[in-house]
């Protein structure tokens, strides 16, 4: 059977189920992919064994987090591009096709989003909706809202999106990011280091998955407005801006997150507004000051990938 030169990449930790569904949806696409790889942590039988029946190739991980994850996935495949798709979501009809077109098309694309339907709703949104921008320091996403054509962007989101291997090899992901678990923003760390190496970052609206959010540890939760959470998320895009050079960029966002912020991570401003407003606005504080460090740090000893 022909493939889409295409390689699928998931990393999946004690949601069996759900990653049977996932598995599913990608064999279901046409053309094939070239290869599915899963990325099981070492002592969750249970994922190992759906990933294997499905007839993935199982890739072993020690330790939790996802940007970890990522890597391995990244180091453990052979295809020269590789669609990264959450285990709790569902690949449409012509996904692959799409990804493999997209790449094959245009060169210098070096990472690209679709559109995950949270909860399976494929309609909301806007066709001028911003999507994958960041403007004045603020980072805006609205990937799962996005409608009508490519186009490019400046980030993605780690639900489905798809890059060169070698361009994402080359990115010290689990060096740069902070936290466990999902390690919120760790797809915006890798849209930065990708562009930083001369690449371009799309978006297409048309490469749709389903995506029904399953729930996170206590300590994880997306919903949660919680001190650590703050701290993860703001040191992961300071890292992101300080790696890739983007002297302009992180002017505008380190004055945005310290003196306004955001509902999940008030600055001085929203702190008065908030409650533990204070206590947000130090762990926000903490975040930028150690993404500073980390993307300092990750320039210093990998110099050389980085154009900036």
């Amino acid at each position: 059977m022909n493939n889409s030169g295409v390689g699928v990449v998931i990393a999946s930790v004690g949601r069996p189920q759900d990653l049977d569904e996932c598995l599913r949806s990608v064999k279901c696409q046409q053309p094939a992919a070239e290869e599915i790889v899963v990325v099981a942590q070492t002592a969750d039988r249970e994922t190992i064994e759906v990933a294997t029946e499905c007839g993935a190739r199982v890739v072993l991980v020690e330790q939790p987090g996802l940007a970890l994850a990522i890597e391995t996935g990244i180091r453990g495949s052979t295809a020269d591009v590789l669609a990264f798709i959450d285990d709790d979501a569902r690949a449409l009809p012509g996904w692959l096709r799409g990804i493999s077109d997209t790449f094959a098309a245009d060169p210098s694309v070096g990472l690209l989003g679709g559109r995950d339907n949270v909860d399976g709703d494929r309609s909301s949104g806007d066709v001028g909706l911003p999507v994958g921008r960041i403007r004045r320091g603020k980072i805006i996403g609205n990937h799962h809202r996005g409608l009508g054509e490519f186009r490019y962007v400046q980030h993605v989101k780690g639900a489905n999106m798809s890059m060169r291997r070698a361009q994402a090899q080359a990115v010290p992901l689990s060096f740069l990011v902070t936290g466990g678990g999902a390690q919120v923003r760790n797809e915006f760390v890798l849209s930065l280091a990708i562009s930083a190496q001369g690449y371009r970052v799309a978006y297409d609206p048309r490469l749709q998955v389903d995506h029904f959010p399953a729930r996170r540890a206590e300590s994880d939760l997306r919903v949660t407005v919680d001190p650590q959470r703050t701290f993860v998320r703001r040191a992961n895009e300071a890292a992101a801006f300080i790696y890739a050079g983007q002297t302009t960029g992180w002017a505008a966002f380190a004055l945005r997150a310290i003196l306004i912020g955001d509902r999940a991570a008030p600055g001085l401003l929203l702190s008065l507004q908030a409650r533990r407003g204070f206590v947000q606005l130090w762990y926000n504080v903490r975040g930028v000051v150690e993404g500073i460090r980390k993307g300092t740090a990750a320039r210093t000893k990998y110099s050389k990938i980085v154009r900036g």
